[in-house]
């Protein structure tokens, strides 16, 4: 079985490598391979039996059903998880599972069936029995990823290379962060874009290579130019040519500090961060100063797996995919409502918080008459949040006309009817 503490290191790259084997329908269409329910099979399943509660509102028992399954398997994945050997591996990376399994029942449970289930005019009540695998995290997350997309980066250098200092958008440690990374997958604002906003935004620019996410900032970043994550930090390189002075005197040797942050842009958290050096030698000044930041940049993002010959990330990438994740199943949707009284304010926030599929919380943040903005924490994107919302309506008693969506941000008129 694979310890779960690399699968996420794992996943990173196998979505980046189709070809190479990773994914679950790579995986199926290889005939010497073991299906996945097979795989389940293996040493480390475990059934087990947990009971789901849920409430039941507007005598909506479909939903209340939905809910008690989910709250069964979120159940009996944590106890199957803290009574086996593979589980006691699995606590280091347990809140990622619990927010997945929480989201949408990414499929840990497999061959489920409903043992009993029952309901009164208040709760619905279904006991459950399945097969828990923790290998299948490792599948989870590959779903959640599919399901979110891989984020979108912009990144953001200061560098000093050679005594030169050179301002974000073109500098040596991007081109070789984005070459690097974009080989398994992943996505770059444009340069030329970025150097554009350094010309034209270069207020909000400073802000965000600071790390400062604040409002105007965000709606640059993520609804005019799609950056989801951002990287920010340094980079210097030095010259040390004196050591090598008693074996070469044309040998040139630099050394490079690149210090990084990974800022969620969504909500302005911070993802991960590190602080990495090398050195570079070379006969020529700037190719041995490129060396040394190449080295810093295979240290911080990964390389080639010597054992396997596959690429194998560092742990600031695993912890930036890992930490993205958390924050997907966990996403603030921003709502600017207008057209509710004060009572209808109070029902639609239990409305939506009751009724809409993978609405986690909401919260008020603040009203003028009729109009006040509220805050969504959503499993999923804003598009399925107003997908959802718009299909239920007239069960929620509103009537809703949303002439503005973003990517964190939703305005809606409301209308509250009758039902």
């Amino acid at each position: 079985m694979k310890k779960a503490i690399v699968l996420i290191s794992c996943f990173v790259f196998l979505i980046g490598l189709p070809s190479c084997g990773g994914g679950k329908n790579t995986r199926e269409k290889n005939s010497g391979d073991f299906s996945l329910d097979e795989k389940y099979d293996q040493k480390g399943s475990t059934t087990g039996r947990a009971e789901g509660v849920a409430a039941i509102f507007d005598n909506d028992k479909a939903l209340a059903r939905d809910r008690a399954i989910n709250d069964a398997r979120n159940k009996l994945v944590e106890k199957v998880l803290g009574t086996t050997v593979s589980g006691e591996s699995m606590v280091k990376d347990y809140e990622l599972v619990k927010m997945l399994i929480q989201s949408k029942s990414y499929g840990l449970v497999k061959k489920e069936k409903i043992v009993s289930e029952k309901s009164d005019s208040d709760m619905y009540r279904v006991e459950l029995e399945g097969t828990v695998e923790p290998a299948v995290v490792e599948d989870a997350i590959e779903d959640a990823l599919n399901r979110y997309g891989k984020p979108k980066f912009m990144i953001l250098i200061s560098e000093t290379f050679e005594g030169r200092v050179n301002m974000p958008g073109f500098t040596e440690t991007e081109l070789q962060m984005q070459e690097r990374m974009g080989a398994v997958g992943f996505q770059f604002v444009d340069m030329q874009i970025v150097q554009d906003l350094m010309k034209r935004q270069y207020g909000r620019m400073s802000r965000a290579m600071t790390g400062q996410v604040t409002e105007d900032v965000q709606n640059m970043l993520l609804n005019d130019v799609g950056a989801e994550v951002l990287i920010i930090g340094t980079a210097q390189t030095q010259d040390q040519s004196n050591v090598l002075r008693a074996y070469s005197a044309n040998m040139k040797s630099k050394s490079a500090i690149v210090r990084l942050k990974a800022v969620d842009v969504y909500s302005g958290r911070i993802l991960a961060t590190t602080s990495k050096d090398a050195p570079g030698v070379h006969i020529q000044s700037d190719t041995a100063s490129k060396r040394a930041i190449e080295a810093v940049v295979r240290k911080i993002l990964g390389g080639k797996d010597e054992s396997t010959g596959q690429s194998k990330p560092g742990p600031f990438m695993d912890e930036i995919i890992k930490q993205f994740v958390k924050s997907a199943t966990h996403r603030q949707i921003n709502l600017f409502i207008t057209g509710l009284d004060y009572n209808g304010m109070k029902k639609f926030r239990e409305e939506i918080e009751n009724r809409i599929r993978g609405v986690q919380q909401v919260l008020e943040k603040g009203r003028v008459g009729r109009a006040a903005r509220v805050e969504v924490y959503f499993a999923g994107t804003t598009a399925e949040f107003v997908d959802e919302l718009k299909a239920k309506a007239g069960k929620l008693g509103f009537e809703f006309e949303i002439p503005d969506t973003f990517p964190n941000r939703v305005t809606i008129q409301a209308k509250a009817v009758g039902k």
